[in-house]
C-alpha cells in the first residue's frame, strides 16, 4: 500500500511523490532493535547512576538506618561480603529442620519481646495468634502447628515432622517483618531508599537512554527523515505531510510527545499512553501512531523513493535524474530500465 503526499511550493506546480507505508513488521523489528539498545544503555546509566547514590550521604544513612533496624531484630542477618540483608529462614538454611526450628522460635520469642518494636508490649500475644486460633498460620489449609497440651501450654504438634514445621516458622517470619512498618525510622528509612531507586534513577536512566536514541543520534547522525538507528537498518524515514523530511521543529514536536506522554506519563499510568499509541498505529489505515499524528507526520518505506529536505533539493534531483534518463535512451534506444 503506498501513501500519496504532495510537495508544494507557491508559484509553482505541485509535484506527487509516491511512498510505500511503512510496513507493519519493519516497524515492530526497527522498534525492538531500538528498544534493546536503549534498555542495554539504560542498565549501564542504572549501574552508574545507581553507584553515584550509593555513595551520597543521605542514602548511606538511610541505608544504615534500614540495616541496624532490620539485623536488631533478630529476623535479618547483614553479610557484609555481599552487602546484604538475609533473612534467617535463609541464613539457617544449611541446618537440619530441627535445628532451624529451633533457632527461628528464639529469634521470634526475642523479635516480639523488643519495646523497638511493640512498645504496648503487646508482642508476644500476637506471637501466640500465630500458633493458635482462628487466625492462625495454617488456619485456611486447616492446619494446626501447634496445639495445647494438657497444661494449657502452646506446644508443637508432635504429629507434624520437622520439615512440616519448618513450613509454619517461613510463614512467621514473613508475617513478624510486617510489623517493621509501625517503627517511623524504618519507614522513614525505606522510602529513602525507594526513592532513590524507583523515582529517580530508574526514570532518569530510561529518560537518558530515550533521548540519545530517539533524539540526539536522529539530530546528529540522519537529519534526512530523522531516523533512528532501527529505522535507518529497515529504511524507515519520517516524512511531514508534504512529502518532505520534517523540519527539526516539527521533529521537536514529536519527540515532546513521545518523551512526555508516551515515556514519563506511561511510567505513572501502567503504559496507558503507550497502548493507546499501540493502537492507533495498529488500526489506522496511514499507520500514524499517537506521537505523528500530533505532530503531523509520517513514517514510510523509503527504499525506493529518496527522502528530500527541501523542495529546492527535489526539484534538482529529480532533473539530474530526468536528464539522466535522457541521455540513456538517447545513447540505447529503447532501453527500458
Amino acid at each position: 500500500m503506498s501513501e500519496t503526499l504532495k510537495s508544494e511550493i507557491p508559484g509553482k506546480t505541485p509535484t506527487t511523490l509516491e511512498y510505500y507505508k511503512a510496513p507493519f513488521g519493519k516497524r515492530i523489528f526497527a522498534f525492538f532493535f531500538d528498544a534493546i539498545l536503549m534498555a542495554l544503555v539504560s542498565l549501564g546509566l542504572f549501574a552508574a547512576s545507581r553507584a553515584i547514590l550509593e555513595n551520597s550521604s543521605s542514602y548511606r544513612s538511610a541505608f544504615q538506618t534500614y540495616v541496624n533496624i532490620s539485623t536488631d531484630s533478630g529476623l535479618y542477618v547483614y553479610k557484609e561480603t555481599e552487602d546484604n540483608l538475609v533473612m534467617i529462614t535463609t541464613y539457617y538454611s544449611g541446618n537440619t529442620y530441627a535445628e532451624q526450628n529451633q533457632k527461628e522460635e528464639a529469634a521470634l520469642k526475642n523479635y516480639y519481646t523488643l519495646s523497638e518494636f511493640f512498645p504496648e508490649g503487646n508482642g508476644l500475644s500476637l506471637y501466640q495468634k500465630d500458633k493458635i486460633g482462628d487466625s492462625r498460620i495454617g488456619a485456611s489449609d486447616d492446619l494446626a502447628y501447634f496445639i495445647q497440651n494438657e497444661n494449657s501450654e502452646i506446644v508443637a504438634n508432635p504429629s507434624y515432622s520437622d520439615e512440616k514445621m519448618h513450613a509454619f516458622y517461613v510463614d512467621a517470619v514473613n508475617r513478624a517483618i510486617t510489623y517493621f512498618n509501625n517503627v517511623d525510622a524504618y519507614v522513614g528509612a525505606s522510602k529513602t531508599l525507594s526513592l532513590g531507586i524507583n523515582f529517580i534513577i530508574i526514570p532518569v536512566s530510561l529518560s537518558l537512554s530515550f533521548i540519545v536514541f530517539e533524539f540526539l543520534l536522529p539530530l546528529i547522525f540522519f537529519r534526512r527523515g530523522w531516523q533512528t538507528l532501527g529505522m535507518k537498518i529497515f529504511n524507515l524515514s519520517l516524512l511531514a505531510s508534504n512529502a518532505l523530511s520534517p523540519k527539526f521543529k516539527v521533529f521537536l514536536v514529536r519527540f515532546l510527545w513521545m518523551f512526555f506522554v508516551e515515556l514519563l506519563l506511561s511510567m505513572v499510568t501502567f503504559g496507558v499512553p503507550l497502548i493507546v499509541s499501540f493502537s492507533m498505529f495498529a488500526f489506522r489505515k496511514d499507520g500514524q501512531n499517537f506521537h505523528d499524528y500530533m505532530s503531523g507526520t509520517y513514517m514510510v518505506d523509503s527504499s525506493e523513493q529518496s527522502v528530500y529536505l527541501s523542495v529546492q533539493e527535489r526539484d534538482a534531483l529529480l532533473a539530474k535524474a530526468s536528464l539522466t534518463e535522457a541521455r540513456t535512451d538517447l545513447l540505447y534506444p529503447g532501453k527500458k530500465e
